[in-house]
């Protein structure tokens, strides 16, 4: 049971780092720790009621909470998908939209953006993906080559897909799923007027509130 625990353990640690690898978000924590240095720059040259100390503190602030759900917003969009979380929304459903930008704002409201354009992209994504997987399976199965070195090419190639195809739904299939399963929540949220503001998160927090 022990091992079998620390396996599933480290099989979602996995899944973890490679989603964190193919949305980008290290980007915005190398913004953040850059930042960090800025601001302990100023508050020493310039105190802590300076206007560039104000203005690396509120910079710092749309970060970490851009990290949290894996690319900055607008700050009224990241209300309602903070709001969106207490009110039940998987926190990885709401990274998906917020990394491809379908969690919008419309005049006085916050919408997802959905449609069937939206769909045969996405199946039309997926469908490239496997002709391609296809398409080279088919050479490698029908080269001259010994089967023990079509098998082990097969396999490294299967792998390699397999690697790559997260970063690949990420921004195509898994954003309709996450647009399906969160959609009416945000969108119900955002039709408030008096959605609750966003926590200011402390420089001591960011790193807990980025996993």
């Amino acid at each position: 049971m022990a091992v079998a625990s620390r396996l599933k353990d480290a099989a979602k640690g996995f899944l973890k780092a490679r989603d964190r690898f193919w949305s980008g978000v290290w980007w915005t924590e190398w913004q953040i720790r850059r930042n960090e240095k800025k601001l302990a720059n100023a508050l020493e040259e310039f105190g802590e009621d300076s206007m560039p100390v104000r203005q690396l503190t509120e910079r710092h602030r749309k970060l970490v909470k851009g990290a949290r759900y894996w690319r900055p917003s607008d700050p009224v969009v990241m209300r309602v998908l903070e709001a969106s979380e207490r009110a039940g929304a998987s926190r990885s459903d709401l990274r998906v939209l917020a990394l491809n930008r379908d969690v919008v704002r419309v005049s006085d409201k916050v919408q997802v953006r959905r449609g069937w354009g939206y769909t045969l992209l996405a199946m039309s994504a997926l469908g490239i993906f496997l002709a391609i997987w296809l398409m080279l399976m088919a050479q490698v199965v029908s080269s001259p080559a010994r089967w023990e070195v079509r098998a082990a090419v097969a396999g490294g190639l299967t792998f390699l897909f397999w690697l790559i195809w997260p970063g690949w739904g990420l921004y195509t299939t898994r954003a309709l799923d996450a647009a399906a399963s969160a959609g009416e929540t945000i969108e119900r949220l955002g039709e408030q007027h008096n959605v609750e503001s966003a926590t200011v998160i402390s420089m001591q927090e960011q790193r807990q509130h980025q996993r």
